[in-house]
């Protein structure tokens, strides 16, 4: 009888080793057989390089007014814009009249286009177009010199830039309070010769303060002389190097 129990434990230890021993097996085999957990990502922007964006953009050839480099012309050298007596820069965009041959920058065009109908200043024809950065390297042109004029005869050169010389009578202001008027006769504003300020180009001669300071002047100045149907003769001012001189 004893012999019985001692092989019945013996029996029974054996299973319970064999049972512990597979289930070992089965927790073991089932974790490497289970994927390892992934940490999740956080989201980053990541902007795209701005130089791949249009990749298929082409620019052409013609000269902007953005600066930069710009093509060299020994032949410019001593020419000035044809409306603001500016020195030319070809880096300032460069036009010139098919017809007479004088020189503008792209800014000057733009004044011209809308306050003369796209006229040169120099021959009344409209005939200004933009050169390219061979023709700013090869062509020549002339240089404008305006004729000087005064309050006695003025009214004979509309339409042309000119170098005026007068004395500052009154300043006036426009309703907006954006543009001025520098007057030359003691008369209604719409009847007298003046020097126009829009207010586009007000701060680029100076601001407010400079253009008070004008009363009681004598100056001179090159502009473009202009005979309104409505404001009546003027002369457009777009920058500080339009006016010349000024004096007591």
């Amino acid at each position: 009888m004893e012999t019985l129990l001692v092989i019945g434990g013996i029996w029974l230890l054996i299973w319970i080793v064999r049972r512990v021993y597979k289930s070992s097996s089965q927790s073991a085999t089932s974790s490497l057989s289970r994927p390892p957990p992934t940490t999740k990502q956080p989201e980053v922007y990541q902007p795209r390089p701005r130089g791949l964006r249009h990749p298929h953009i082409v620019f052409d050839n013609h000269i902007g007014n953005s600066g930069g480099s710009a093509p060299s012309n020994e032949a410019l050298a001593g020419l000035h814009d044809a409306f603001t007596g500016a020195p030319l820069n070809a880096a300032l965009g460069l036009y010139q009249c098919s017809r007479c041959t004088v020189y503008y920058h792209a800014e000057s065009v733009e004044v011209l286009e809308a306050e003369n109908n796209s006229r040169c200043v120099a021959c009344g024809v409209s005939s200004i177009v933009a050169l390219t950065a061979t023709e700013a390297r090869t062509r020549t042109g002339r240089d404008y010199r305006p004729d000087v004029v005064t309050l006695t005869n003025y009214r004979s050169h509309f339409n042309r830039v000119v170098t005026f010389e007068g004395t500052v009578r009154s300043i006036k202001v426009s309703r907006r309070g954006k543009d001025y008027a520098v007057m030359f006769e003691n008369t209604s504003w719409t009847k007298g010769l003046k020097l126009v300020f829009f207010r586009g180009s007000v701060g680029k001669v100076g601001g407010p303060a400079f253009i008070r300071s004008l009363q009681g002047q004598n100056i001179r100045v090159r502009g473009l002389l202009l005979s309104h149907n409505v404001f009546g003769p003027e002369i457009i001012i777009s920058e500080r190097s339009m006016i010349l001189e000024t004096w007591r």
